[in-house]
């Protein structure tokens, strides 16, 4: 797997010749500025239902999310990341699975702009120390933050037009700021999850969301977005059919993967008629992901 790049991509001979001298996550993620083909995108499931289906032969492989409830012990304090509790009873609890992918989401670590240059390095520095205890016990595994790179965003690319300049920059300069953590995983992970549904920001999303994954490329990294099919604001509210197929074709245009998410212990129920999976299973079959035939 080439984790959404692959030599069919770079059509101009310079592109190709560089990428074929260079297959590696960092090298190709230099030129990773161009969206992913069909044969390149990857489609993740990360939803959580209770009875869950298994919805790889439809084109959405299973990929696993490290939680920040599983990374300490119930009640730590987390100050610190709590390593021999990782090492030690995490790991092996998901080591026999052998995953491809392990998205770690630990939100408590939050980066602001009231944060000392130093405070800043050492949130990076912890959260660093996280994934070095991963690549030390699962290597054959890619490893991702969800969320944390680049910042979510709404408000540059859809806020206030008179201010779009000066907080893209700032924007721009916090993320740039979170290069050292960009450069120890394999992919980033922005999430691109649904705030309003009035007519003026559903008109904006697509653009909120190629901004934040046009961020999210200053990294140098392969792109895979988080989506839910519920609003973030408001979690007993599905997103509109006709939004979810605009936000699954965004993504498609620009990044290199997605991933679809839901809450665990949620009220609903699996659904093979829900009007958000009814969309999914059309795209991924439009888009020709989805290995079944029938």
């Amino acid at each position: 797997m080439t984790y959404g790049l692959s030599l069919r991509r770079f059509k101009h001979p310079i592109r190709r010749a560089t990428l074929a001298a260079a297959l590696s996550i960092s090298a190709i993620g230099v030129l990773a500025g161009m969206p992913a083909q069909a044969a390149d995108f990857v489609a993740r499931d990360a939803t959580r239902y209770a009875e869950n289906p298994n919805l790889a032969p439809y084109g959405l492989q299973e990929i696993m999310v490290a939680y920040e409830s599983s990374l300490w012990p119930a009640g730590a304090d987390k100050t610190y990341p709590n390593l021999n509790h990782i090492r030690n009873v995490y790991i092996p609890k998901i080591k026999s699975k052998n995953p491809d992918v392990l998205v770690i989401d630990i939100e408590h670590y939050k980066f602001t702009s009231t944060m000392t240059a130093a405070q800043w390095t050492a949130t990076i520095n912890k959260l660093k120390s996280v994934i070095s205890v991963f690549r030390q016990e699962m290597p054959n595994t890619k490893l991702a933050y969800y969320l944390l790179m680049p910042q979510r965003n709404w408000l540059a690319p859809c806020g206030d037009p008179k201010k779009v300049a000066s907080r893209t920059a700032a924007w721009q300069q916090n993320n740039m700021k979170l290069q050292p953590l960009a450069d120890v995983v394999d992919i980033i992970v922005p999430s691109l999850y649904t705030f309003y549904l009035d007519a003026k920001a559903v008109a904006c999303w697509p653009k909120y969301a190629e901004a934040n994954i046009a961020q999210a490329r200053i990294y140098g990294k392969p792109v895979w977005a988080f989506l839910w099919p519920k609003l973030h604001t408001d979690q007993t509210k599905w997103i509109p059919q006709s939004l979810w197929r605009t936000e699954l074709e965004t993504v498609y245009a620009k990044a290199d993967g997605l991933a679809i998410w839901s809450r665990a212990g949620a009220t609903d129920k699996w659904s093979w008629t829900a009007p958000w999976w009814v969309e999914t299973a059309d795209f991924l079959k439009d888009k020709g992901l989805a290995p079944l035939t029938n």
